[in-house]
């Protein structure tokens, strides 16, 4: 009987820790949707804040991987460039408007071609530059532009001896809206596409890109964004040229220093008969950028390090894993 009664005592206590258990599971689960509930009504500001000479550093990586087979022959090339961007603050005006100067302090580059060995590059330690990274060395540590931008990140003036590379996610900053938003709240940027058919005709296709304010956890913002092409594009030629403009990523913000910590986006594309019916392109690509000091501060590992921000690709499938 005691061992009877001690089965049924231990089967009530671990009756009621279930019950407890699924009470706490409960409360959370409530917790959490009221947070959720209270996060999407409750409005936020973003806005850029740099002071007069900060010197904001990002650890860029950027890695790649194309197949092209145009009459019957495969190539395969794959890359990964790692660099660390600096920007320094000029000057703040009095409505906020920030002026930097972009840079690069180094990089370190590596590229395969086909069975052909690979090629690096390390601008901290090499002297010599290998051919396929021609023109990289001059243009290290040296001002690549003078650019002011406003609080909400828009571009106001730039001064740059060459043209901003186009890869689908905007200008330099990632521009915000000038009203407080709520989680869901969704703004565009309108773009232009160029390229030319197969006749060699040059064809504008107009395009924006989707930003979103996905969630916020504490002083942390999380924007999703995408490409969208609203021209029908009816040539796989023109296609095969906009491959690295057509983007998924996310991006996090922090309220309260008004600086991105951390910016991921990636490319799945693939192009059939551009070149010919059994001629394809496939590229897939990865770029992060990490925030990682202020004036040599290092930024606490919370602000840089993925939160699990689920970024879908046009077939639902993932890129570049590692």
């Amino acid at each position: 009987m005691k061992r009877l009664l001690g089965t049924l005592t231990l089967t009530v206590i671990l009756g009621a820790a279930g019950i407890l258990a699924a009470q706490d599971d409960t409360v959370t689960d409530r917790v959490k949707s009221a947070t959720e509930h209270l996060n999407q009504k409750q409005k936020f500001k973003l806005m850029y804040r740099f002071e007069a000479e900060d010197q904001l550093r990002w650890d860029v990586e950027h890695t790649a991987s194309t197949k092209a087979q145009i009459a019957g022959t495969l190539e395969e090339t794959s890359s990964r460039s790692q660099s660390k961007k600096l920007w320094k603050v000029v000057n703040v005006d009095a409505t906020g408007n920030m002026r930097f100067v972009h840079s690069i302090e180094s990089v370190k580059m590596w590229q395969k071609i086909g069975d052909e060995e690979p090629v690096t590059f390390n601008s901290l330690t090499d002297k010599t530059t290998p051919a396929e990274f021609a023109g990289i060395t001059e243009k290290i540590g040296k001002p690549l532009a003078m650019i002011t931008i406003s609080p909400e990140g828009k571009i106001i003036d730039r001064k740059s001896a060459s043209q901003q590379a186009k890869f689908g996610v905007g200008d330099i900053c990632i521009p915000l809206p000038k009203e407080e938003i709520a989680v869901g709240h969704e703004w565009y940027v309108a773009t232009t596409f160029k390229g030319n058919d197969e006749d060699g005709r040059p064809q504008n296709l107009k395009a924006r890109i989707n930003y979103k304010l996905n969630k916020v956890k504490g002083k942390y913002a999380y924007v999703s964004f995408k490409t969208q092409v609203l021209t029908p594009i009816e040539s796989e030629k023109v296609r095969s040229q906009i491959l690295q403009q057509l983007t998924n990523g996310y991006a996090v913000f922090n309220m309260e220093t008004g600086k991105m910590t951390r910016k991921e986006v990636e490319w799945n594309e693939k192009v059939q008969g551009y070149e010919g019916p059994d001629s394809f392109l496939q590229y897939n690509g990865r770029m992060t950028e990490k925030f990682v000091t202020t004036n040599n501060t290092p930024v606490t590992a919370d602000a840089t390090t993925s939160q699990n921000v689920e970024i879908k690709d046009r077939n639902d499938k993932p890129v570049l894993r590692k």
